[in-house]
């Protein structure tokens, strides 16, 4: 009883302001709250130990009984030694100058990466004048002309301003969105990081809405006209290259990374479609091939790397290769066979049934009349009106 009694009058005279005040002015060190509650547990925790070896009446247990309750040791504790009255236990005082951390002149500086070789400077003009950074340049230019393009398409179907906006930008960054989106591993759309694309996009829709009708009077531009061709080939070859770039830089295998070429130079134009309910360009022969091009640029791309060539040859080979694809196309109207006996159906989503077609589906119908194959084209419209598996609608 006496010891805790002593314990609780020497903690309550620890823990009193004046106590801690006297404390700090004696030794010239600053006593936290914390500190002085941590000496009142310490002494309540000894009093403790002492008043059950007084009641056992074996004090040599003392030492046994403070290692039982887990008295905290002097290592341990959260008080600091308190210095001899008079002695300063401060460092030496360091000079501004020497306050900032120094260097050591032997430790090495660490590099910065170096850029991937299948990539281009986010600035057309960041390197100079090189071959990657006029990609980038047009890169941009094929998104303004991808932007302008979807935003008249959506406007000559009666939407307004924000709705023809909004597909004008979907149709410029749609397809790299989607690329993105099938890479994976946790990548952002590059138009959320890469912010420029979307102010591209969103001032050329609303320039274009407003101002193409007085250009059309004043200028006679129109959107058939063939330097939209052109400027619409720049954009499919800089995006396929593009596309191809950012699958091998994700690790995809060849065929993905040509297939992710695809989908950026024209997925953008699927969901323009889509929601303009009108049929897929790409899927559709009404009018010349496109992803088609797009799928030759970018294997050329893969191809040449391949070969060992510089990127600069890679870009300009792939572009170069879709460009001149396009160029063809809309110039002899070249365009992808159908179905054997599907022409009504394909002449209901806007086929003609005319243009310069790839003769796939001639050399198969010779292949298989040379093994005893021949149909007539009765029979073949017959089949294709009943179904591959018999269950359409007979004659």
């Amino acid at each position: 009883m006496r010891s805790r009694m002593l314990a609780s009058a020497a903690a309550r005279l620890i823990a009193s302001p004046a106590t801690a005040t006297a404390m700090t002015r004696s030794t010239g060190t600053v006593i936290a709250r914390g500190h002085v509650q941590g000496i009142v547990s310490d002494i309540a925790s000894i009093a403790e130990a002492r008043a059950f070896a007084s009641r056992a009446g074996d004090q040599s247990r003392l030492p046994a009984i403070a290692r039982h309750i887990q008295l905290p040791s002097p290592a341990s504790s959260p008080v600091a030694s308190i210095p001899k009255r008079g002695v300063s236990t401060a460092g030496p005082k360091r000079s501004p100058a020497s306050s900032k951390p120094t260097m050591n002149a032997a430790e090495p500086v660490p590099a910065t990466p170096a850029p991937h070789p299948d990539s281009m400077p986010r600035f057309p003009w960041t390197d100079g004048v090189t071959v990657p950074g006029l990609l980038r340049g047009a890169d941009w230019f094929g998104t303004a002309v991808f932007a302008m393009t979807g935003t008249l398409a959506a406007a000559t179907r009666g939407m307004d301003i924000l709705g023809s906006t909004i597909v004008g930008t979907i149709t410029a960054v749609g397809g790299g969105t989607v690329r993105d989106l099938l890479l994976g591993r946790g990548r952002r759309a590059f138009w959320m990081e890469e912010i420029e694309y979307l102010w591209i996009c969103v001032g050329t829709g609303v320039a274009t809405f407003l101002a193409w009708p007085h250009l059309e009077r004043a200028c006679g531009v129109k959107d058939t006209d063939e330097w939209v061709d052109w400027a619409d080939a720049i954009g499919v070859g800089a995006f396929c290259v593009i596309g191809a770039m950012n699958g091998i830089r994700a690790g995809v295998p060849c065929a993905a990374a040509v297939a992710c070429g695809m989908f950026t130079a024209t997925f953008g134009g699927v969901i323009r479609d889509v929601l303009m309910s009108r049929p897929v360009r790409i899927l559709h022969s009404y009018t010349d091939i496109y992803a088609t091009t797009a799928l030759t640029g970018a294997t050329t791309y893969m191809l040449v790397r391949a070969a060992g060539a510089p990127v600069s040859a890679r870009i300009l080979a792939g572009a170069g290769t879709a460009i001149a694809l396009r160029k063809l196309a809309w110039s002899n109207d070249l365009r992808l066979p159908t179905y054997a006996g599907a022409e009504d159906a394909a002449r209901a989503r806007g086929d003609d049934g005319k243009g310069t077609r790839f003769p796939a589906r001639k050399w198969a119908d010779a292949v298989f009349e040379a093994m005893g194959f021949e149909v007539t084209e009765e029979e073949v419209k017959k089949v294709t009106k009943k179904g591959l598996f018999g269950r359409g609608k007979a004659d």
